[in-house]
């Protein structure tokens, strides 16, 4: 097999960008933003009835390009901005906690694709669940 990262499929999910709704019909309540980066640039996370799915940034994406909506997180709009327009002092402080920055985005994917199972929107067959 010719193994080809930069070629894998995408996936798009009307389902998994509708997370947030979902989340909120079964739920009773707003899902919360799992991103909860904007402490590292001295804001706050914005309400969260602004939650929407953000794509990351990652491999896969390019120009006029996403990435597949398997790499999406749930995102107040402070966030989201910051994932995707952060001003010049905002890009500098996500830069000097980098460290910090990635573990929080790997837990966002974490808790988002947690989100996605529970909400019966990715199924995995045979597999059992506990809390």
């Amino acid at each position: 097999m010719n193994y080809r990262p930069h070629m894998l499929p995408k996936v798009r999910s009307q389902r998994i960008r509708d997370l947030p709704k979902i989340y909120r019909e079964r739920m009773g309540d707003f899902m919360p933003c799992t991103l909860r980066i904007a402490s590292f640039v001295g804001l706050s996370c914005a309400h969260d009835e602004t939650c929407v799915m953000a794509h990351m940034s990652d491999s896969g994406k390019g120009t006029s390009t996403k990435t597949s909506d398997l790499e999406t997180v749930c995102g107040c709009q402070t966030c989201h901005r910051l994932l995707d327009q952060p001003s010049r002092f905002e890009k500098g402080q996500l830069t000097q906690y980098g460290g910090a920055v990635e573990y929080r985005l790997r837990q966002a994917g974490a808790e988002t694709r947690a989100a996605l199972v529970e909400m019966g929107i990715i199924t995995i067959p045979d597999a059992e669940f506990t809390k």
